[in-house]
């Protein structure tokens, strides 16, 4: 064995007699595949048969195949398999997802990822433990930092001696499902099918996302049947955002720092958690009941990211109106000034009938909370902004 191959002794029992199966997406992009599969090589793993599939969609080159099949995986069974006939992203992850029919556990990434060296232990026990959990519907391996709905930074509150937080978000940028997971999304699917209309509580960004995308559909899923993944607070998994289906040129925008040190993890059951999160990126309002006896005995939305449709009744909003309650918009994340009940404006509980909704598209509104979350960003800096976006909305024209 190679000298990454570390026993792991603190691994349970439990864990090495199901030892997941790394399954590896890939496409066009023969050198994010090399990068991923370094990052692969030099990751620390338990004793065992380590099963590693390379999965490559039909792109037109073979490229990626030689790469695949050159490989050296020193840590158990090998497995690459070619698809002859073009089969999307969509139908190539479902494709992946349905192989954990033949290998149970499965740990899925593709190709624009990089690992923690402790990505495996980590996913390995996640499974194990959240094993018989109804409510959890997969394990993401990437920390979520930033909202995409709202298009603004997310921090998730601290919960303790718990190195995880729930999220009724689908993962796609390193996941791992069981086969009870992946089971009770495909018979949902065949009884839905493909058109999430009719499903409350999407964010419309997701809605809008294009017919190539399985994670709306496992997303309105875990959202329709109340449903979460579980997410961790240091990420095993970064995303370069290299060009390729969705995006048109290459982002930092969603990189982040991944773990260095092997720890000892620790994980909380759903019910005992208050880091709990909706689609919107909004923390549950049973968490903000219970630390703040104010709001106890009122029932209302989470709203302060502002993109909830919401139409009647109370909701915990950004305005500077007076509520039932009022909270200073000052503490990171916004949720800890209502928590730690900091008086004064920004925020409120407060009925919908009162709120502009409109108020908080504006853009003075969109400016202040620009201002809240960033430094705003010099002339020069706006500019080439600008027309970078002018080149990526080029780029998505012609590529249409």
């Amino acid at each position: 064995m190679s000298q990454y191959v570390n026993s792991l002794s603190a691994m349970d029992a439990h864990m090495t007699a199901k030892l997941p199966t790394i399954i590896v997406i890939g496409y066009n992009r023969p050198k994010s595949l090399q990068r991923l599969l370094t990052s692969l090589s030099k990751a620390h793993y338990p004793e065992g048969n380590i099963r590693l599939v390379i999965s490559l969609d039909n792109s037109g080159t073979l490229e990626p195949l030689r790469l695949a099949e050159a490989y050296d995986w020193p840590y158990g069974e090998k497995r690459v398999i070619h698809h002859e006939q073009r089969l999307g992203l969509r139908n190539h992850v479902l494709a992946c997802g349905d192989l954990t029919e033949e290998y149970g556990d499965v740990l899925v990434l593709e190709d624009d990822l990089f690992v923690s060296p402790y990505f495996y232990e980590y996913t390995a026990r996640a499974l194990a433990f959240y094993e018989n959990e109804p409510r959890v519907a997969g394990i993401s391996l990437y920390s979520q930092q930033f909202n995409q709905t709202a298009n603004l930074p997310f921090t998730p509150i601290d919960d303790g001696n718990s190195d995880v937080y729930f999220m009724q978000l689908a993962a796609s940028w390193g996941q791992a499902w069981s086969r009870r997971h992946w089971q009770g999304f495909r018979e949902w699917l065949l009884g839905n099918g493909t058109d999430i209309s009719r499903i409350d509580n999407i964010p419309g960004d997701i809605r809008s996302w294009p017919e190539s995308s399985w994670l709306k559909l496992y997303n309105a899923w875990i959202i329709s049947s109340d449903r979460y993944f579980v997410y961790p607070y240091r990420s095993l998994t970064t995303n370069f955002g290299d060009p390729g289906q969705h995006f048109y040129i290459a982002s930092s925008r969603f990189q982040v720092a991944i773990q260095q040190q092997r720890i000892d993890y620790h994980f909380r059951h759903f019910d005992d958690s208050l880091a709990r999160y909706d689609a919107f990126c909004e923390l549950s309002p049973q968490t903000l009941k219970k630390l703040n006896p104010k709001l106890a005995g009122h029932d209302f939305q989470v709203n302060l990211f502002g993109c909830k449709d919401c139409r009647s009744g109370l909701q915990l909003t950004r305005t500077d109106k007076p509520g039932l309650h009022s909270f200073s918009l000052s503490m990171k994340p916004m949720e800890l000034s209502v928590l730690h009940d900091v008086a004064g404006q920004g925020i409120a509980l407060i009925d919908t009938a009162e709120v502009d909704s409109a108020s908080l598209r504006a853009p003075r509104t969109q400016y202040d909370t620009f201002r809240f979350f960033y430094k705003f960003p010099s002339l020069p800096v706006i500019c080439v902004g600008f027309f970078e976006r002018v080149q990526m909305l080029l780029k998505s024209a012609r590529s249409s």
